[in-house]
């Protein structure tokens, strides 16, 4: 019963990369592959937190927190990638051409996604005026991967909001230990006058 009610989702989600694979254009597609590389899914953002870190001279805890996110969810997606076993679009259609290489693990959820996605997070909690940013290039990785036709949308909507909760929790947990940090500092300069 419920395999009869995912049918229709998961015909349109089949007939949304099609028709991405159909928008493709030379300049765009090495956009997008360039968006799609590696850097850009964790070290980018890592490299972001560091500089910020640097520019506040604090220890680097915003790389740190970026850095975690980023391993977290390349676990937990890969996790589910094993459990959920889905074809990427090229391996379930023959006839269907991805314009880049075809990874060969399962396609849900997008790890690019996931790992973007909580990279941003994190990033966002922790300095907020990076959020708009990193949040839009998150959303680049995402689409380079329907686009590319090496995921469907849910695959990449899956890995954003695996990525985005798993980096909000753990920019959270950090923003928290720092805030109780600064305020044991200051009690500890407080007692010391």
């Amino acid at each position: 019963m419920q395999l009869l009610l995912l049918q229709p989702v998961l015909h349109a989600d089949r007939e949304l990369v099609e028709v991405a694979a159909t928008l493709r254009w030379s300049p765009l597609t090495v956009v997008f592959a360039l968006v799609s590389a590696w850097w850009v899914k964790g070290p980018l953002f890592v490299l972001a937190g560091l500089v910020s870190d640097l520019r506040a001279r604090a220890w680097p805890v915003t790389a740190l927190a970026v850095t975690g996110s980023v391993l977290l969810a390349s676990l937990a997606s890969g996790m589910l990638k094993e459990a959920f076993d889905r074809a990427r679009p090229p391996v379930a259609d023959p006839d269907f051409a991805a314009a880049v290489a075809v990874p060969g693990s399962p396609s849900f959820p997008s790890g690019h996604a996931s790992t973007a996605f909580a990279a941003a997070a994190a990033l966002a909690v922790l300095v907020p005026r990076l959020r708009v940013v990193a949040f839009a290039v998150a959303a680049a990785v995402a689409v380079s991967r329907v686009y590319l036709g090496v995921h469907y949308a849910i695959d990449v909507m899956a890995g954003a909001a695996l990525g985005i909760v798993l980096g909000l929790a753990i920019g959270a947990v950090v923003r928290r230990a720092v805030a109780a940090r600064a305020r044991a500092v200051a009690a500890a300069d407080v007692h010391a006058v």
